[in-house]
């Protein structure tokens, strides 16, 4: 024991945006194919990491993903007390268990893999425009595929959040989570320093995945985007028999789109081919475009336009049986 407790490198580093926020990044994973998690104190988790840190008092939350430890404090706690108990109950649950993050390695947590991805996103790409007007966004929690925003410093209260979030942060969000179902703004803007919200909290965008991406008027996109239609039939159709599928990044790509946004644009003309095939009496060669987060299935919105269409499954087939028939569908048909 006291030699893992020797050997395990740790190294703590400071947000410059939370100062309630201490990152851990340790030389190794905290536990081999675990999907990112998070853990809340007041809740029973039998994560023998969470435990182990949760009883340190003055830990509020845990995120844990690949070799990061992200530790957020109670407000009243001081990171000159916490820090050296957080690493040796670190290393001392390294040292007596093989799973520090319990039997997580089986299952995959989308919303947390959404959570990454989303912060990611947003220190990378939204959050540095936003702090050039005093601004800043949190994500505070995804919950079935719905984000949770929290506005702070210049972008709390203002009139213009609303366009910001619709226009910019949305589009960009949308455009990285295929899988994203809402944006929802959980700001308190009426204590920010010009308040103009009086109701909570406002919902932005559907729940459908493909029709709803775009703020653009759906009837002038589409005559801009009647070739990419064209243009992604083809690709879907050539694709060899041993690769049925495609995710919607890889086909905006291979479209030559690289720009966030991008796979909005590959939807709508996704949705201009279902509509094209259910006129014809055709399967959907949508089918074979797939989300990254939807265990090779399309997003949710290919299932909604396919019933809408009255082509989609029936009561009691399952999406996965849907699809599945179709892309054999498409089999026949080629063949």
């Amino acid at each position: 024991m006291s030699e893992v407790l020797n050997s395990l490198r740790i190294r703590a580093q400071s947000s410059p945006r939370d100062p309630d926020l201490l990152r851990f990044l340790l030389d190794v994973a905290v536990q081999d194919g675990a999907s990112a998690v998070r853990f809340d104190n007041d809740k029973i988790d039998d994560a023998p990491l969470a435990r182990a840190l949760f009883e340190i008092g003055g830990v509020r939350q845990i995120e844990v993903d690949g070799a990061s430890i992200n530790v957020y404090k109670k407000a009243d706690a001081n990171w000159d007390e916490l820090k050296s108990l957080i690493a040796t109950a670190i290393r001392t649950v390294f040292a007596e268990f093989s799973a520090p993050l319990g039997n997580r390695t089986a299952a995959i947590d989308k919303d947390a893999e959404m959570l990454a991805t989303a912060q990611l996103l947003m220190d990378s790409q939204i959050n540095p425009s936003i702090a050039k007007h005093g601004g800043h966004i949190s994500v505070e929690r995804v919950v079935e595929g719905s984000i949770y925003l929290r506005m702070s410093g210049g972008c709390q209260g203002c009139a213009a959040s609303e366009l910001t979030l619709r226009a910019g942060v949305e589009r960009k969000l949308r455009a990285g989570l295929p899988d994203l179902q809402n944006v929802i703004d959980i700001t308190d803007h009426e204590s920010g320093d010009k308040p103009f919200y009086t109701q909570r909290p406002s919902r932005l965008g559907g729940t459908g995945l493909l029709r709803g991406w775009s703020n653009q008027d759906q009837n002038s996109q589409a005559a801009t985007d009647v070739p990419l239609t064209a243009k992604v039939r083809k690709y879907l159709e050539a694709l060899p028999p041993g690769n049925r599928t495609v995710s919607y990044g890889k086909l905006a790509r291979a479209m030559g789109f690289w720009t966030p946004g991008s796979v909005r644009r590959i939807t709508h003309a996704l949705e201009e081919t279902m509509r094209e095939d259910a006129a014809a009496g055709r399967p959907f060669i949508a089918a074979r475009a797939v989300s990254r987060f939807g265990d090779g299935l399309p997003a949710n919105g290919f299932f909604a336009l396919a019933k809408e269409l009255k082509c989609g499954p029936a009561n009691e087939m399952t999406k996965r049986a849907f699809h599945m028939v179709e892309l054999d569908r498409l089999v026949r048909e080629v063949a």
